[in-house]
């Protein structure tokens, strides 16, 4: 999902930040109980680059900040 929503980023998103936006797409689906797939994963997904673009680079931070999961 993540590499799909990221194909229009601007700047292009290196591998390393795409595999760790998908593990943190994968947590925050997970913690939801969403399907991968769904037009809520999909926004889930658009809101972390989203994050991930304003600077917030720490994954816990981010699925925290779209699960309300406390941040360690």
């Amino acid at each position: 999902m993540i590499n799909d929503v990221a194909k229009n980023a601007e700047p292009p998103l290196r591998p390393e930040d795409l595999e760790m936006l998908e593990r943190a797409h994968h947590a925050v689906c997970v913690f939801k109980r969403l399907e991968p797939n769904s037009a809520q994963a999909s926004e889930n997904a658009k809101l972390l680059i989203n994050l991930f673009q304003s600077g917030i680079r720490n994954r816990h931070q981010l699925v925290a900040m779209l699960t309300g999961k406390k941040f360690p």
